[in-house]
């Protein structure tokens, strides 16, 4: 209907709807990822390629290692009857991989290149919407609860969306920070193991510490809804 509101599904940020409202726990937090399955989905592919290069030092070993393991992932998802749509991010992301560490200028370390874009593309986005005073954090949060965008009218409110929002620009800044000196020295194997490092695990703990800060201003006395 047109007036309906839209909605985000808040599980898929790690946050579980309750009979009290919201709340962030382990279980909720490895949902938000895909469960087990999504996080062996999201980290062996990296794992095995930088583990087969830093034996063999072989592009090629790796490649084939690396598509082997997304092969076996693939069937793995199959057979425990998860949807096809849930593979189509990471199958694309390794093949578009494999394709810029592969082409004829590509170098091992390429294969990365793209989590680069990604980590500019959303702290870029995030940046943007705070300097415009308009907190991405505070977007999400406000569908999620569907309260929309009346938080806007609390400064209390706007003060921690526009903190949090921060702190995910920090995120992905300091996964830049991090790994591109890394890939300009062409140290592929420390960019490889930071990258899982600084991946899944590092997502997790920024998803807990929002949570700690954004509860301040979450109520649990109405299912999960602001407090007006």
């Amino acid at each position: 209907m047109a007036n309906e509101k839209p909605k985000i599904d808040s599980e898929k940020y790690g946050v579980k709807k309750t009979d009290d409202g919201y709340k962030v726990d382990a279980k909720s937090l490895i949902a938000s990822v895909g469960g087990v399955q999504g996080f062996i989905e999201a980290t062996v592919p990296g794992l095995v390629y930088v583990l087969s290069f830093a034996i063999w030092q072989d592009l090629t070993i790796s490649i084939v290692s690396v598509s082997i393991a997304m092969v076996a992932l693939i069937i793995r998802h199959f057979l425990a009857k998860r949807p096809a749509s849930a593979l189509v991010g990471p199958v694309l992301g390794i093949a578009l991989a494999i394709y810029l560490a592969q082409r004829p200028e590509g170098q091992p370390r390429d294969f990365y290149l793209t989590g680069f874009v990604t980590n500019a593309s959303y702290g870029g986005a995030l940046l943007l919407s705070v300097l415009v005073r308009f907190p991405l954090i505070g977007v999400l949060v406000g569908f999620m609860t569907d309260q929309g965008l009346r938080w806007r009218k609390e400064r209390r409110k706007v003060r921690f969306f526009n903190l949090v929002t921060w702190l995910w620009v920090a995120f992905f800044a300091s996964r830049l920070a991090v790994q591109v000196p890394m890939y300009l020295a062409n140290d592929v194997v420390s960019l490889g193991f930071t990258r899982i490092v600084m991946g899944t695990p590092y997502f997790l703990m920024m998803i807990w510490i929002s949570w700690l800060l954004l509860r301040k201003v979450v109520s649990a006395k109405q299912d999960g809804i602001l407090d007006k």
